[in-house]
């Protein structure tokens, strides 16, 4: 989702659309039943305090609240897991080869909580509750079937060729039809998971899952307080009655927690948009410099208040699949935006110290910002001062959600302030070619003009699609055309106890990712 957030929906569907940057290959994932402490030294045990949702269901196909949808994490088990890097850790899953449009998934040796054997049966049933969720659709919609090739083999075909679909595979996994138990009152049962948890009897606590294929815990048990609404949410949070808890780092402020605190990387870039229907816009060089003269560690540190990371180009700068190709610098070059102004005819300086051309019209854009959001509103601000000291004169046009999302639609707009929730496979295109669902100002064969340097990101792009082209391609060029700004990826939070001295990997696949070897003090 978005934060251009009202097309949330239908933007991730698109968003989930996947680069596919070879006809095959294997993904290479870490095993979780393999990922132990390197410390030696005997490890210390405790008891975990949650909150949770008591009216809500731990079904996490239904689940609606953020608590008991956290919760299941402890309690089902996905076919992958992703890092705070955004790379496979393989849980259910041994091994995922994808060949044209097929992955094939091949599963390990692993039981569900009754002690009964996790089969492709389940997978593919799994499966077909997730397409109809609302929060697990958007991964799956590119699925054109699933079978179970055998007991241990699921096979996904798909409508177009992604080597990184595995990534995706982040759906929980339940026993088929566990999910229509119910007990002698015709009370829903919770389903059974195959979990590194599993719940007490009374449902009012959690305890390790004995069959879990990661095996011991240092948590012996992890009791439950009963939060039914965000008032007794924040109340809790805020006393410590809980030992964890993510902050996603809305624009509604963050609820904080004394104790000790993890950032957490998400796939969330904000950046500026571009109409490139206007024909100043339409020159490379001018959206260079609007780059340059962008302080983005300001806007990280003023804007986002740290719960962000300066955009070194079109993907997070956390993921090594792009690493060493995206050069954006946090801080601003002025020197370069100027430089690049001059290239374009804009060689002196009005008496407000605009830069002009020869006939003496100044570099004046618009920009859009949703006011609702006041992290965005800030960044806008910011980089309205900013652009003035490279003598880009920046008229901020602030607007109420409704009309900010009416200006996309009908392109009433020069720039704007954005954000998109990438997917775990990092699919732009949606983004950035013209037709994407997000691909606001964009249009076929642009950008194009006089002062173009650099079209090709076009084809570079659609070149994920078909094998052509890697993302490392993708980054250079999509630098070099600058179709869109990327200004800064945000982060979440994840707090914890000072009791617990360690937590270790946190990531917003799994933000109890390493729960088995959390450290407490003695």
């Amino acid at each position: 989702m978005y934060t251009i957030l009202k097309k949330a929906t239908a933007l991730f569907l698109a968003l989930l659309l996947i680069f596919a940057v070879g006809c095959k290959a294997e993904d290479t994932g870490k095993d979780n039943s393999q990922d132990k402490p390197s410390d030696t030294s005997a490890p210390s045990s405790g008891k975990l305090q949650l909150l949770y949702c008591e009216n809500d269901t731990f079904n996490p196909y239904r689940t609606i609240s953020k608590l008991n949808s956290e919760l299941s994490l402890l309690l089902f088990d996905s076919l992958v897991k992703l890092d705070d890097n955004f790379e496979i850790h393989w849980s259910l899953a041994k091994s995922a080869k994808t060949e044209g449009n097929i992955c094939t998934v091949t599963l390990k040796d692993a039981l569900f909580s009754d002690s009964s054997t996790v089969t492709s049966d389940d997978v593919v049933y799994s499966y077909n509750l997730a397409r109809q969720s609302a929060q697990y659709s958007h991964l799956l919609y590119e699925v054109a079937s699933v079978s179970a090739a055998d007991s241990k083999t699921v096979v996904f075909t798909l409508s177009k060729q992604d080597i990184n679909f595995a990534k995706l595979l982040t759906f929980p996994i339940l026993k088929a039809n566990s999910d229509t138990l119910k007990n002698e009152d015709n009370v829903e049962l919770p389903p059974i998971g195959s979990g590194r948890f599993v719940l007490n009897e009374s449902h009012t606590g959690l305890q390790p899952n004995k069959n879990h294929f990661s095996g011991s815990s240092n948590i012996t048990e992890i009791s439950l307080i009963n939060a039914p609404g965000n008032e007794s949410m924040k109340h809790y949070v805020e006393v410590g009655a809980t030992d964890i808890y993510y902050a996603d780092s809305k624009d509604d402020g963050l609820i904080r927690m004394s104790g000790k605190k993890k950032s957490v990387n998400l796939n969330n870039l904000v950046y500026l948009g571009i109409n490139h229907n206007y024909a100043p816009l339409k020159s490379n060089l001018l959206r260079y410099a609007i780059s340059s003269a962008i302080d983005r560690s300001k806007l990280v540190s003023s804007a986002f208040y740290s719960n962000a990371v300066s955009a070194t180009g079109f993907f997070h700068p956390n993921w090594k699949e792009v690493s060493g190709y995206q050069t954006i610098l946090p801080g601003a070059d002025l020197k370069i935006s100027i430089e690049n102004l001059e290239n374009i005819g804009y060689n002196s300086l009005d008496k407000s110290g605009y830069r002009k051309n020869s006939s003496g019209n100044i570099v004046e854009l618009s920009l859009l910002v949703n006011k609702d959001s006041p992290s965005k509103l800030t960044a806008a601000s910011l980089i309205a001062e900013q652009l003035k000291a490279a003598g880009i004169k920046i008229n901020i046009n602030a607007v109420d959600t409704a009309s900010y999302y009416s200006a996309l639609s009908s392109g009433s707009f020069q720039l704007y302030v954005g954000e998109v929730k990438l997917p775990a496979n990092m699919d732009i295109g949606p983004l950035v070619l013209a037709g994407g669902s997000a691909a606001y100002g964009m249009v076929y064969g642009a950008p194009t003009g006089e002062f173009d340097i650099e079209t090709s990101y076009i084809s570079v792009v659609n070149g994920l699609y078909n094998g052509t082209n890697t993302f490392a391609d993708a980054a250079a060029a999509l630098l070099s055309s600058m179709p869109i700004i990327p200004l800064v990826y945000r982060s979440s939070l994840v707090f914890y106890s000072g009791d617990i001295s360690d937590i270790g990997e946190v990531s917003a696949s799994d933000i109890f990712f390493s729960v088995n070897d959390y450290k407490f003090n003695k």
